[in-house]
């Protein structure tokens, strides 16, 4: 049986950052289950013991995948609030971001949000949050957390639970995305920005469609 070559051979340089390129493309290509260190080496082009000199195995791999998505995902929402000084606009910005990313990229976007790969009593981010958002998304979680085991009361109008409340909207939209729902509708990732804009408060105009071909006869 033929070698396999690689799909990108590896120059010297940063090779740490060529196997976590290698990986999210693989990932987009072929899924989750396709993903092992063994495979991200072979596709940069360098030894089969190089890969593990960076990552140990497998997990240590889908946890550097996961802080790589979350930078990404950081990037967009601050991408997204930039300009907007009022914290209640960035924040629906920042859920539509949110949506819109993760149904452009679904596997990335569950490796992402895994508390088995993340720590989510983590107030440490790859991204600084601009000041609009400061809080909503450095120390959100925690700040949760701590509210509900202490037993306090939780009125609908404290800014955690109306925080929890966009969240929970953001990433339902998300996961109906990612997990295929939306698809077996017809409905396209394209269209998860003008429905992210619409469940966030915005009244989205209607956008031209092409008429389906008339059947034949």
């Amino acid at each position: 049986m033929p070698r396999k070559t690689p799909t990108r051979p590896y120059h010297h340089g940063d090779l740490k950052r060529a196997l976590l390129e290698a990986s999210l493309e693989l990932l987009r290509e072929e899924g989750v289950d396709a993903l092992t260190v063994a495979e991200v080496g072979r596709r940069v082009g360098v030894s089969s013991a190089a890969p593990y000199k960076h990552f140990a195995d497998r997990q240590a791999l889908l946890r550097a995948l996961a802080t790589e998505g979350n930078r990404q995902l950081g990037e967009a929402l601050v991408a997204a609030t930039r300009g907007s000084t009022d914290p209640l606009e960035a924040f629906r910005l920042s859920g539509v971001a949110y949506i819109r990313w993760a149904a452009e990229n679904p596997a990335l976007y569950r490796i992402a949000t895994d508390p088995t790969y993340i720590d989510y009593t983590s107030t440490e981010h790859e991204v600084e949050a601009p000041e609009s958002l400061k809080g909503s998304l450095e120390t959100f979680w925690p700040e949760l957390a701590a509210l509900v085991r202490s037993g306090a009361a939780l009125p609908a109008a404290h800014p955690l639970i109306q925080q929890l409340r966009g969240r929970a909207l953001a990433q339902g939209m998300a996961s109906l995305f990612v997990s295929g729902v939306f698809a077996s509708l017809g409905v396209t990732t394209a269209d998860a920005e003008r429905m992210a804009r619409a469940v966030t408060g915005e009244d989205v105009p209607a956008t031209p469609r092409r008429s389906p071909p008339p059947r034949s006869r």
